[in-house]
């Protein structure tokens, strides 16, 4: 019925390496900016703040409860389904096969792609805290071309790919040395963040950039700061909600290498509970640290208006909204402000460790990315939907390496967009930089993430319907009264995942129409899977391979 017996994978992945698998596929790039990058573009008075949180932080909270939501249906399906594939598998096998294979097509590429986003990210960050820790303007002039970015950026690719190859323990291993580093030092961070002072602060930025908080608040609202957002805070909030959920993105990371956790059905839903309450605590908590530090200083009340700015929307605005950031300061992200601080505080050292923090969080996606998105496709090739080759498994090292080299060519595609080449190469008006650039079609993984997602809670909300087979052999199946949980919770996923689709593509905050490559690149990416995936099925037929059957059952361990 299978292509064989047993997948060949190995239950290699203790406990805390599944939490770090979570926790590290979230915790990285996005993070670390999201606050000043959805709040510049869509900027609101911050006298008008429901209960004095910015639209990003409140994005924080009500994508949070979405996301644990979802985390309880893929807790309740995963343990169920205890194989490797995550969603794939839960979707296939409950609500369509080809419903299945398509969304996780695109999943697939959203993730894949990411690896590539990330990889060169890492030389990004590098450039960003170069500068804030003061070191020589002429190495980092430099480094920072698209070229270096974007050899860079393959390079980290490939050296992972071969990490990855060697094995989930080996995978484990480094993505362990790799946390705590950044994590200690995150610590470092909360404690400046908690002390944060005004005169601290203004301290810091003086120091730094030789003008004062107010200096740069009063240039925002001189380069049009002060024209509010249409719509006002309750607009700015599904536009922040866009910038939350990629953040988020990887809360269900472990479920996709299910099939080498250790005691899955039992230690799955603790560490995606575990993980995704830490990872929303310290989103939603971070982010209020660094926007109350920085609304400390440089308050503004336009006379005209009534309304009042602060350095904090005064360097989102610069940063990434439609003003212009001073050369003398560094692109906003979150860490800076603690550097700040730690600077007008005389602690001048700290720039060089927030350098490190912010490289290492950065890298610490890689592992879980490259995990998770080879076991999707190593799933669907295990299905016979995609070559057999993607299925096979190295007997030494327990690793699908095809796989993973498929993935690693997938990422490079990440690297050039990433690191806008094909901007200077072909200029921003040829059709191919139009697609594979940083803003380009290629990097819509959020539409991708969400429609995913989206099935997925649906697949929760019919499981005990569709699968009841599946649901009374599963060893977590929480109820109230004999009601399954896994409906109710599935249903309220799946309104939360509705919305979440809404904030992603309705506008003006979301995609709409304003950005057709988008549109075009998925539909193509669509297109190209359903080819892929009929051809599959068609010649699987021709040679006797059961489909029904085949999707009727839960793959072997």
């Amino acid at each position: 019925m299978f292509v064989r017996k047993a997948t060949g994978l190995v239950r290699e992945i203790g406990f805390l390496t599944a939490i770090l698998i979570v926790v590290c596929n979230c915790v990285g790039l996005g993070w670390q900016k999201r606050l000043f990058q959805f709040t510049g573009p869509a900027i609101v008075p911050e006298n008008s703040y429901f209960l004095g949180i910015p639209p990003i932080v409140m994005a924080f909270i009500i994508v949070g409860v979405i996301v644990l939501l979802t985390v309880w249906v893929f807790a309740i399906l995963g343990a169920s389904m205890p194989r490797s594939g995550g969603g794939y598998v839960y979707i296939s096998r409950i609500l369509s096969p080809s419903l299945g294979f398509l969304a996780s097509w695109t999943e697939f590429f959203s993730i894949a792609v990411s690896f590539g986003l990330i990889g060169t990210a890492v030389f990004e960050a590098i450039l960003i805290y170069s500068k804030l820790a003061q070191l020589p303007s002429d190495l980092i002039n430099t480094l920072a071309t698209p070229e270096v970015l974007l050899v860079g950026g393959m390079v980290i690719v490939v050296l992972f790919a071969i990490v990855a190859s060697l094995g989930v323990r080996m995978a484990g291993l480094l993505l362990q040395i790799m946390f705590w580093v950044p994590a200690a030092i995150t610590i470092v961070i909360y404690g400046m963040l908690l002390t944060a002072t005004p005169q601290a602060l203004n301290s810091g930025i003086q120091s730094f950039a030789g003008q004062s908080p107010t200096y740069y608040t009063n240039l925002a609202i001189t380069q049009g700061m002060d024209t509010p957002y249409a719509g006002g805070y309750w607009a700015a909030v599904p536009y922040a909600a866009l910038g939350a959920y990629w953040a988020y993105i990887g809360f269900a990371a472990s479920t996709f290498v299910a099939g080498e956790i250790k005691e899955v059905a039992k230690s799955l839903p603790r560490t995606l509970f575990v993980a995704n309450t830490f990872v929303v605590f310290l989103y939603i908590t971070i982010s209020a640290l660094v926007a109350r530090a920085a609304m400390m200083v440089g308050q503004v009340t336009v006379t005209a208006t009534g309304n009042t700015y602060s350095f904090f929307s005064a360097y989102s605005f610069m940063s990434y909204g439609s003003g212009t950031l001073p050369a003398e300061l560094p692109k906003a992200w979150m860490p800076n402000v603690a550097a700040f601080v730690a600077m007008g505080n005389g602690i001048n050292w700290l720039p060089i460790l927030v350098l490190v923090f912010a490289v290492f969080w950065v890298a610490n996606d890689i592992p879980p990315f490259i995990l998770t998105s080879s076991r999707i496709v190593f799933a669907m090739a295990f299905d016979r939907v995609l070559p057999e080759k993607l299925a096979e498994v190295n007997e030494r090292w327990h690793s699908p390496i095809w796989a993973v080299v498929f993935v690693m060519l997938v990422a490079f595609i990440g690297n050039f967009a990433e690191s806008d080449v094909f901007v200077k190469w072909l200029g921003k008006d040829n059709i191919l930089t139009k697609f594979i650039n940083s803003g380009g079609g290629v990097v819509a993984t959020d539409i991708w993430d969400t429609i995913f997602f989206l099935l997925a809670a649906v697949a929760g909300l019919m499981f005990v319907y569709r699968r009841k087979d599946i649901y009374e052999r599963s060893s977590y199946k929480p109820s109230i009264g004999g009601f399954p949980l896994v409906t109710l919770i599935g249903l309220l996923a799946t309104i939360g995942n509705i919305w979440m689709l809404y904030a992603v593509i309705a506008p003006p905050s979301g995609y709409g129409l304003t950005y057709p490559e988008v549109w075009y690149f998925t539909i193509i990416l669509l297109v190209i899977g359903a080819i892929i995936y009929f051809y599959y099925r068609s010649k699987g037929t021709r040679t006797g391979v059961d489909y029904g059957t085949i999707y009727a059952e839960i793959p072997p361990e």
